[in-house]
């Protein structure tokens, strides 16, 4: 057993050092990942910091030479202006005059490179310009509307930049006004076209902008870029740079920045989503920049170099494939040589698994408590443990090499199983059987032992063997003979239960039978109670109809002797109505008489209560008490219109005795209709005393009465309440505030779909 755990506790450790490798392993991989980003981010900055230095030196020289190259131009308005050919033209208007002036202001332009020389008169209109010779001459063109005629016909100096109205050329201008005096005659404007200097710095490893005060890109290395405002305008900026013609009806649009962030004070880094060309196919890609900006005061303006950070995001990219790589590769010789540590190890511990399962297989097969015998291909012992031996009481060691007969004999019980063991296993392989399974007994010794014999077929790598285990049946044996006892006297005294619970059952069924009886003749018995109370009634009632008949059958019999037929007619009609009168009297206390079981069924309660009232009236009428029905409310409820009568006819007779009890009551009963979802409920209220505490406690138990000595038996409640649950409801009573007491009938509401189930379930 200490082999046995220090082999378990050595597997624990083994798996606890596994957990502790793979956790070992996800805290390199996530410390090498944050070192090749971090290392990445690093030499990026580096990099990114030197092509800062570079570009902003360039950032310098292309912005000196752009002052440089546009402060040239900056006084040859002024140079113009003094010109007395300039001023002659504009003083006389002579066109000899305006002709030289045209070609002086193109040779002018010829050797400034300027753009355009022009000049204007007070009112704003072209008389010369160096462009005179071409079709889009500003000769004859009226520039009133720019603010740098407006500057200098005042007497300053004027400058503007635009996207030219007339030859659609984006410059910056410069003027100065022409004297004549102390009055200006005139405006000499000369234009600069900033395409040169695109051209000049086109094809650099870098994009420049140039951006006018609202920050919209008036010059550019790259076309798509021009008109383009890098930040946002408000609706008023816009209608502003819109009516100074400025860019002449152009689209203001934003350029398409998605991500920007400082780098340090004077740089920031910005992501723009451009349309590329790659084989012939327009593709959106996003392309980083390293920004830089300074300002051009000579022109007002912003110029801003956009250095690519393609090559050292791809340097950088690399970078990190490069070092992931390398960890990658590391990582893996580093798995591979655990691996093959950890398949040395699996093998020790296999081998050391298998010792110690072949250890503790013989342990078991040594102390197991049933009989195991190995078989060799010929179906011969090879070997056997310690229980066969004491099964058999005696050494088993002769029988090696013995057949398996010589130990083992079936039980021959008639079934298809050969009476010799030979026999017996030559069966098995016929039938394919890996597992038999048999009773029989051991015969080695003098006295037969009872077994259960198990014999399965081993497939060992070299040879075929069998495995035969043998139980001890003489317990179970025993077990069984007492086992079959028992049963035998347990079926005995089961009969003998059986008769008794049938004798008993019949017994009990009687008694239900004569209790079922005796409750239907309670029931008819409270309704000959109430009859009996209502005689006197029914005898004022028949008794009125009786007397008028014989009245009137006295008249008719003199009416015949006389002759007169029809008077005669008369008395027999009136003598008619009162015997229907009559039979309707009877008929209702037949109805109410007659015995039978609930029926239940749709009935109107409106029917029910007029009735109970028919039966009822007559005994008010002799009492003086008046009924107080509510109007007919159509309410239709599931259960027997009789009994639902007879229960009306107690409760009436009931509130009649209550308000009897004391002469100063007031003599009036009401009954009452409402309705829930579900529900009718009926109300019979009366105007006695009341319920006493005791009386509500006791109100529905059988032979309980509250009235005076020798009035009623005490069922009519407790019969009404068996009723009423019968039929789905319930019976409540209680005291009115106002005096006297209340009876409330619930009863289920008649639902079509109810109906058609009471319908289907009669047959």
């Amino acid at each position: 057993m200490n082999q046995s755990n220090r082999f378990f506790a050595k597997l624990f450790d083994a798996n606890r050092m596994k957990k502790h490798v793979f956790w070992l392993y996800i805290v390199i991989f996530i410390v090498s990942s944050l070192s090749i980003w971090k290392g990445g981010e690093a030499l990026r900055n580096q990099q990114i910091k030197e092509l800062r230095i570079d570009s902003f030196e360039q950032l310098n020289q292309l912005a000196s030479v752009l002052e440089s190259a546009i402060a040239k131009y900056q006084h040859m308005p002024t140079l113009l202006a003094s010109n007395d050919r300039v001023s002659k033209a504009l003083r006389d208007g002579f066109e000899s005059d305006i002709n030289q002036l045209n070609r002086e202001l193109e040779q002018i332009n010829r050797i400034t490179e300027a753009s355009d020389s022009y000049i204007l008169d007070t009112d704003g209109l072209t008389i010369a310009a160096s462009n005179y010779r071409e079709d889009a001459s500003f000769v004859g063109r009226n520039f009133a509307f720019r603010p740098y005629f407006k500057d200098a016909i005042q007497g300053k100096p004027g400058r503007y930049y635009a996207l030219g109205t007339t030859s659609n050329r984006r410059g910056y201008y410069f003027s100065y006004p022409v004297y004549e005096g102390d009055s200006v005659i005139g405006v000499a404007v000369v234009k600069v076209d900033l395409t040169q200097f695109e051209k000049r710095f086109a094809n650099q490893h870098y994009e420049f902008l140039l951006l006018d005060p609202d920050g919209i890109v008036f010059s550019s290395s790259r076309s798509n870029w021009l008109y383009r405002v890098l930040g946002e305008l408000s609706h008023t900026e816009l209608q502003r740079i819109a009516d100074s013609q400025r860019y002449f009806g152009k689209s203001i649009e934003k350029l398409a920045i998605v991500y920007q962030k400082p780098f340090d004070e004077k740089s920031q880094e910005i992501d723009m989503l451009e349309n590329t060309l790659i084989n012939g196919v327009e593709v959106l890609q996003r392309q980083s920049f390293l920004r830089m900006s300074r300002p051009i005061r000579l022109l007002d303006f912003k110029i801003s170099i956009l250095a690519p950070l393609k090559t050292i995001n791809e340097e950088i990219s690399l970078w990190r494939a490069i070092f992931a790589g390398g960890v990658t590769i590391t990582g893996l010789l580093f798995g591979l040589a655990l691996l093959r540590s950890r398949m040395l190890r699996e093998r020790s511990d296999a081998n050391e698994m298998t010792r110690h399962n072949q250890a503790y297989i013989r342990e078991v097969i040594q102390n197991t408590q049933a009989g195991l015998v190995t078989l060799d291909e010929h179906h011969k012992i090879e070997s056997f443990n310690p229980a066969v031996e004491k099964l058999v009481g005696q050494p088993l060691a002769p029988l090696v090499g013995q057949p398996l007969d010589m130990l083992f004999q079936p039980y021959d019980k008639g079934t298809p199983v050969a009476s010799s063991q030979d026999d017996l296993l030559t069966v098995a392989n016929d039938l394919g059987i890996k597992v038999l399974t048999c009773e029989g007994y051991l015969c080695y010794s003098d006295q037969a032992v009872a077994v259960e014999m198990t014999l399965c077929q081993m497939q060992l790598p070299n040879r075929l063997s069998y495995l035969v285990t043998f139980h001890d049946m003489t317990e179970r044996k025993r077990f069984e003979q007492d086992i079959t006892q028992a049963r035998i006297e347990l079926e005995e005294r089961v009969k003998e239960r059986t008769f008794e619970l049938q004798d008993a059952n019949t017994r009990l069924r009687q008694e239900i039978e004569e209790h079922k009886g005796t409750q239907r003749e309670l029931i008819q018995t409270a309704k000959l109670a109430v009859l009996g109370q209502l005689s006197a009634g029914l005898n004022h009632e028949l008794n009125q109809p009786l007397t008028a008949i014989r009245a009137f059958a006295g008249n008719g019999l003199k009416f015949l002797d006389r002759g007169q037929y029809e008077q005669a007619h008369v008395n027999l009609q009136h003598i008619s109505q009162l015997g229907h009168h009559m039979g309707d009297i009877i008929a209702r206390f037949k109805v109410f008489a007659r015995k039978g079981d609930v029926q239940q069924g749709p009935i109107a309660v409106q029917t029910a209560i007029m009735g109970a009232l028919k039966i009822m009236t007559p005994r008010y009428k002799e009492v003086g008490i008046e009924l107080v029905v509510a109007e007919d409310q159509d309410f239709i409820v599931n259960g027997d219109m009789v009994f639902l009568e007879q229960v009306l006819v107690n409760l009436l007779a009931n509130a009649a005795d209550a308000i009897l009890e004391d002469s100063n009551n007031e003599r009036r009963v009401f009954i009452k209709q409402k309705a829930t979802q579900d529900q009718i409920v009926i109300c019979v209220q009366d105007t006695g005393n009341g319920l006493s505490e005791e009386a509500t406690k006791h109100l529905f138990e059988p032979f309980f009465t509250s009235k005076s000595s020798g009035l009623g038996l005490g069922l009519g409640l407790s019969i009404s309440q068996r009723i009423v649950d019968v039929m789905g409801g319930q019976i409540v009573a209680q005291n009115l505030t106002k005096g006297g007491a209340e009876f409330c009938v619930s009863l289920p509401r008649f639902k079509h779909q109810s109906s058609q189930s009471l319908i289907a379930e009669e047959p």
